[in-house]
């Protein structure tokens, strides 16, 4: 090829070397629109796991609450199972109350409902089903 029509065709085509500053303005427009995509969902993960880790706490301590009913149920020295309810939450779970204890005496199964004043002012309701019979 005969060097005097490569200037042409680098003139005909376009070719240049290098980038322009639009081309740089748009490269760095793009990185930081990705940079503050990534950094949103980063804080998104923060308050999720922050949740996630409320729950689990409070799923422990229901559960401990349970064991701990599920233990004095054969315990003689409260008479009625809103007794012995009461007996567990009035020690080291001062924050839940009993609201209700549903079921019968002949099944033996009953449905204890416990409210739980939450940081922000909300009630929040647990159930916890036993079996226990009174005679």
């Amino acid at each position: 090829m005969n060097h005097k029509f490569k200037g042409f065709y680098k003139w005909v085509l376009g070719v240049q070397n290098g980038y322009t500053l639009v081309e740089a303005i748009i490269a760095i427009a793009i990185c930081g629109f990705g940079l503050a995509t990534i950094l949103g969902l980063y804080g998104m993960a923060i308050k999720t796991e922050m949740v996630s880790k409320s729950i689990f706490e409070q799923s422990i301590e229901i559960n401990s609450i349970a064991d701990e009913i599920n233990g004095r149920l054969g315990d003689s020295t409260a008479l009625t199972l809103s007794e012995k309810v009461d007996s567990v939450l009035q020690g080291k779970y001062s924050g839940y109350r009993l609201e209700e204890i549903q079921g019968d005496d002949q099944s033996g199964l009953y449905t204890i409902k416990i409210i739980h004043k939450g940081k922000n002012s909300a009630e929040k309701y647990f159930y916890i089903k036993v079996s226990w019979r009174s005679w």
